[in-house]
C-alpha cells in the first residue's frame, strides 16, 4: 500500500511539472508587453527553486538529526552534504537559461560536474568509512599486496572491491602522515577496524575530487578550452545563443567520465560477496534504482535536446534542466530521503496510541502497524550490533532500549522496570522473539560495560542491570502465551547460558524464598526441557545441568548426566556449532571435567577411559586457536596423568606443549591461559623428570616462584579458577613449590624457602575455598588443597 501511494504521488508530481511546462509554452505574452523568454526564465527558475528547496529540506533535516542513534552509522552529515550538493546543482541548472552570457557558459561544467563528482565521491567515502569502522573483514587491511588473505577473493569483483578499499585506506594513512609533517608514522599493516573520523573522510573526498577540479580549472583558465556564448541567428529573428568551445567536446566528455567513475566505484563497493558490507549498509539496490531512473529519463531528454538546441532554445534549456534533475533527484530520493523517512517513522512510533489488551489478542498480529514496528525493531537491532562491534556499548544499549520501548503500551522502557503481565500477554510470537532476544543481548552488553571497570557506582549499576535484563527475559518467555506458538525456541537459550555464567561469577543471588542450589537446578532443568527437540542445544543444556550438580557436590549425579549427554553429543557434528552459538564448546569442557569427578568418586578406570576418548575424539575437532577450550579440556587430564608416573606425566606435558604452550608463544595470551601455564608447566616438568632429575629451566622456575615482588596472577583468578576448573590457582602454585622442593638439585635453603612459600599459597587457597560463613565452595578443589597441605606438612 505504501509503495502504491509513493508511485501515485510521483506520477502526480510528474504530471504537475508537465502541465506547468505546457502552460508556460501556451501563454500569449505578446499582448501583455512581456518578453516570452523572460517569462520562461521566471517559470523555469520557479520549478528549479521548488526542487532545490526540497533537497535543502532533506539536507537540513539530516543535519539536525546527525546525533540520532539510528542514523549515526549512515553518516547523516555526509548525506546532508550529498543532498546539499544536489540542491546546488539544481539551482545551478538555471544557467542553462542564460546562454547569452559568456560567464554562464563557462560555469556550466565546473558548477554541475563538481557537484555531481562530489556526490559520487561522498558515496565512495561513506562506504569506505563504514567498512573501516565495522571491520567487516580482515581482507580490507592496509598491507602488502602479497597478503595471504587476498587468496580468499575468488572473483574479479571481490578482488577489485578489496583493492579499492586498500588503496583508500593507504591514501588515508599517507594523508595523516603528511598532515602531521612526518611526525605520525604511516602504518603499512593496520587492521581495517579503524575509527575513521569525519576529518579523515573529508580528506579522502578532497583527494578523489582532484581530477575533476583540475579539469575544470583548465576549462576556466585556457581561452581555447573555455566555453563561450555564440550567437547563431541574427536579422529578422530573435537572437539565439548557444555555448561552444573552440577545442570541441573533449573536455565535456572527460568531465562526464570523471563524474561517472565514483558512482561506478560506489556500486562496486556495495556489491555482495566476500568482504562485503553488512546488508544494513549496502545501498546497491538504491543506487541501481537511481541509475535506472536517470537513464530512462536521459534517453528521452538528451537526444531531444540535441535536436532542438538551435531551433527552440527554451525547449533545449528545459530538457537540459530535466536531465540534471534526472541525475540528482533519484539519488537524493533513494539515498537521502529514505533516511529522513526513518526519522519520520520514529516520530510516528513516539506518538502511537495506547493499545488495549481487550481489543488485541496474541494471535491478531497481522496489522500494518505491527509489521512496521517489527521492521523498525529489526533495523534498530542491526544498528545496535554495529555500535557494539565498534565498542560503543552505551549507544548500543540506548538503541536496544528504544527497541523495547516500541513494545511498551505506555511510556518508555526503563532498565529498572519490566514489562507488566498485560503487555506480555499482548505480544505475538515474533514480537516475543524480538523482545526476549533484545533483553538477553542487552544483558550481555551490560556485562561488557562491567568488564570495562568504569568505576564502583557504574559497575554496580551494570551488574544489576545485566542480571535483571536476562532474568526478566527468562521470566517473560516462561509466562508469555505466544510461547506456545513458537516452533523454534532457541531465542531464549543464550539467556539460560548467560545466567549460569553470572551465577558462576557470583553476580546473582536468588530471592530469599529460594536457595541458590534450588534456583540453579530449576534453571538447568528448564533449559533441558526447552531444548529437548533441538539436539545440539540439548547437549549444551545437559552440560549446564551436570555443571550445576557438580557445583553443589553431587558428583555421581553429574557423571550420570554426562553419560546421558554422551549418547546425544557427536563432537564432529556438534562441537563447531556449539562453539559458534555459545562461544565455547561447553559439552567438551564438561565431558573432560567429568574425569576429575570420576576420580573423586573412586572410578579411576572409567576416568582413564574418558581421557582416551577425549584425546582421540574430542581434542582433534577443537579449533587450534581455541586456547581457552583447549585449556579447559586438557586440564583435568593433566591432573590425572601427573600422578600416574613419569610416562603419563611426560605425555601430559607433550599434549600441553603441542596444543597450548607452543601455539601461544610470542602472542598475547588470554589471562586464564597465561596464568595456568606457569604452575602447570612446573608441575609437569618435575613429574616427568622421573626420580627428581633436574630439567633445563628449573633454576629459573625456583627464582620465579620465590620472587614475592612479581604478581603471579590477578586477584579475580582465585575465585574463577575454582568456579571453572575445580581447583584453586593458589593450590597449584603450592603444588609447584612442593614439586620443586623434591628435586635432587634443590639445595636445603631453597627447599625450605619453597615449602614456606607453599604454606603461604595454601593459606590463600584456604581463604578462597571458603565463604564468610566457613562453608566450602568446592569439595573437589578443597580435596586437592587438603592433599597438598598434607604432603607439604610431611616434607616439613
Amino acid at each position: 500500500m505504501k509503495g502504491l501511494m509513493q508511485k501515485i504521488l510521483c506520477t502526480a508530481a510528474i504530471l504537475l511539472v508537465i502541465g506547468l511546462a505546457a502552460i508556460i509554452g501556451s501563454l500569449d505574452l505578446d499582448s501583455q508587453m512581456l518578453d516570452p523568454f523572460i517569462a520562461f526564465q521566471v517559470c523555469y527558475g520557479i520549478l528549479l527553486a521548488i526542487f532545490g528547496c526540497i533537497q535543502l529540506y532533506v539536507a537540513i533535516t539530516l543535519y539536525n538529526n546527525r546525533n540520532n542513534l539510528l542514523l549515526e552509522l549512515y553518516q547523516p552529515v555526509w548525506l546532508a552534504l550529498f543532498a546539499l550538493s544536489g540542491s546546488i546543482a539544481t539551482f545551478g541548472s538555471f544557467i542553462f537559461a542564460l546562454p547569452q552570457y559568456d560567464i554562464s557558459c563557462a560555469l556550466r561544467q565546473p558548477l554541475l560536474f563538481v557537484c555531481f563528482t562530489f556526490m559520487g565521491d561522498v558515496l565512495v567515502t561513506r562506504t569506505w568509512r563504514i567498512g573501516c569502522i565495522m571491520g567487516v573483514t580482515q581482507s580490507f587491511r592496509v598491507e602488502d599486496d602479497n597478503d595471504d588473505s587476498s587468496d580468499q577473493a575468488t572473483t574479479f569483483i571481490t578482488m577489485s572491491r578489496l583493492a579499492i578499499m586498500k588503496v583508500l585506506s593507504k591514501t588515508s594513512s599517507w594523508i595523516g602522515f603528511i598532515r602531521s609533517c612526518g611526525r605520525k608514522k604511516s602504518v603499512s599493516n593496520v587492521g581495517i577496524r579503524r575509527q575513521i573520523t569525519f576529518v579523515d573522510s573529508v580528506w579522502i573526498v578532497l583527494v578523489l575530487m582532484i581530477p575533476q577540479i583540475i579539469l575544470q580549472v583548465v576549462n576556466l583558465s585556457l581561452p581555447n578550452v573555455r566555453w563561450k556564448s555564440e550567437e547563431i541567428y541574427d536579422g529578422g529573428y530573435d537572437n539565439i545563443y548557444i555555448c561552444e568551445s573552440d577545442s570541441g567536446p573533449w573536455s565535456l566528455i572527460v568531465g562526464i567520465v570523471l563524474v561517472i567513475m565514483p558512482f561506478l566505484i560506489s556500486l562496486l563497493l556495495n556489491t555482495k560477496g566476500d568482504g562485503a558490507l553488512p546488508d544494513q549498509f549496502r545501498e546497491l539496490d538504491a543506487m541501481i534504482s537511481s541509475v535506472v531512473s536517470s537513464v530512462c529519463i536521459l534517453i528521452i531528454t538528451l537526444p531531444s535536446a540535441a535536436l532542438v538546441k538551435e531551433i527552440v532554445p527554451e525547449v533545449y534549456m528545459y530538457l537540459m534542466g530535466a536531465s540534471v534533475l534526472s541525475f540528482v533527484l533519484p539519488n537524493c530520493f533513494h539515498l537521502a530521503w529514505k533516511r529522513v523517512c526513518v526519522i519520520k517513522s520514529q516520530g510516528t512510533s513516539a506518538t502511537r496510541t495506547k493499545r488495549s489488551s481487550s481489543n488485541t489478542t496474541a494471535l491478531d498480529k497481522d496489522s500494518e502497524y505491527t509489521f512496521a514496528r517489527l521492521k523498525q525493531a529489526e533495523d534498530a537491532a542491526t544498528m545496535s550490533k554495529m555500535f557494539e562491534t565498534m565498542g560503543q556499548l552505551k549507544k548500543a544499549l540506548e538503541v536496544s532500549r528504544g527497541i523495547l520501548t516500541l513494545f511498551k503500551s505506555d511510556g518508555e522502557f526503563s532498565w529498572e522496570t519490566e514489562f507488566d503481565s498485560s503487555e506480555v500477554n499482548t505480544l505475538g510470537p515474533k514480537e516475543l522473539e524480538v523482545v526476549v532476544s533484545t533483553m538477553i543481548d542487552s544483558a550481555k552488553r551490560w556485562l561488557k560495560v562491567l568488564m570495562t571497570k568504569p568505576g564502583k557506582e557504574e559497575e554496580d549499576e551494570a551488574q544489576l542491570r545485566s542480571v535483571k535484563a536476562c532474568n526478566d527475559a527468562l521470566n517473560m518467555f516462561k509466562e508469555a502465551p505466544a510461547k506456545k506458538l513458537l516452533k523454534d525456541r532457541s531465542v531464549v537459550f543464550p539467556g539460560y547460558s548467560f545466567m549460569i555464567s553470572m551465577i558462576k561469577m557470583g553476580a546473582y543471588n536468588p530471592p530469599d524464598s529460594q536457595s541458590l542450589e534450588e534456583y540453579e537446578c530449576e534453571l538447568a532443568c528448564s533449559f533441558v526441557k526447552e531444548t529437548v527437540f533441538q539436539q545440539y542445544h540439548h547437549c549444551r543444556a545437559l552440560a549446564m545441568k551436570a555443571d550445576m550438580l557438580r557445583k553443589h557436590g553431587r558428583y555421581e549425579e553429574a557423571v550420570a548426566v554426562t553419560e546421558e549427554m554422551k549418547l546425544v553429543y557427536d563432537p564432529h557434528l556438534h562441537s563447531k556449532i556449539i562453539l559458534n552459538e555459545y562461544s565455547s564448546d561447553h559439552c567438551a569442557d564438561i565431558l573432560s571435567a567429568a574425569v576429575s569427578w570420576l576420580c573423586y568418586v573412586d572410578r579411576k578406570e572409567e576416568a582413564l577411559a574418558r581421557c582416551d576418548c577425549i584425546i582421540e575424539e574430542i581434542l582433534p575437532v577443537i579449533g587450534e586457536r581455541e586456547f581457552n577450550s583447549l585449556t579447559l579440556v586438557l586440564y583435568p587430564i593433566f591432573l590425572l596423568y601427573k600422578d600416574m608416573g613419569r610416562d603419563k606425566a611426560t605425555e601430559a606435558l607433550e599434549l600441553y606443549k603441542k596444543h597450548v604452550i607452543q601455539p601461544t608463544e610470542g602472542e598475547k595470551r588470554h589471562p586464564v591461559v597465561a596464568n595456568l601455564i606457569i604452575p602447570m608447566t612446573i608441575i609437569l616438568n618435575c613429574r616427568s623428570s622421573g626420580g627428581g632429575d633436574t630439567y633445563v629451566s628449573m633454576k629459573d622456575d625456583i627464582s620465579y616462584v620465590l620472587n614475592d615482588e612479581e604478581e603471579k596472577y590477578p586477584a579475580w583468578l582465585k575465585a574463577s579458577s575454582v568456579s571453572y576448573f575445580d581447583v584453586s590457582i593458589c593450590s597449584l602454585y603450592a603444588e609447584a613449590c612442593l614439586c620443586l622442593s623434591r628435586m635432587n638439585e634443590c639445595n636445603k635453603e631453597a627447599r625450605e624457602a619453597l615449602l614456606k612459600e607453599g604454606h603461604l599459597y595454601l593459606d590463600l587457597s584456604d581463604a578462597s575455598l571458603k565463604t564468610e560463613d566457613g562453608n566450602i565452595t568446592s569439595t573437589l578443589a578443597y580435596s586437592h588443597y587438603s592433599r597438598i597441605l598434607s604432603d607439604i606438612k610431611q616434607e616439613g
